[in-house]
């Protein structure tokens, strides 16, 4: 089993797209995980984001995407 993107938000401004994600790791564990990306292909952006992207602390994440029940 993968990490799976549950959840992304995208922020695009002048110097390209930011991508952050609520990703539920192989685990079961939820994470939350930002990346710059191309902005061409989502389904690629959203793998580099997975793959690749900066840890977020969980509390800005919350934040965020909000906090589910199915999250604790």
């Amino acid at each position: 089993m993968n990490n799976e993107a549950l959840r992304v938000k995208w922020f695009t401004g002048t110097k390209g797209t930011v991508g952050i994600a609520k990703v539920k790791t192989f685990d079961g564990n939820i994470e939350y995980r930002i990346s710059p990306v191309d902005g061409f292909l989502e389904h690629m952006d959203v793998q580099q984001i997975v793959a690749w992207g900066c840890h977020l602390p969980v509390a800005a994440g919350e934040a965020l995407f909000g906090k589910e029940k199915s999250d604790d």
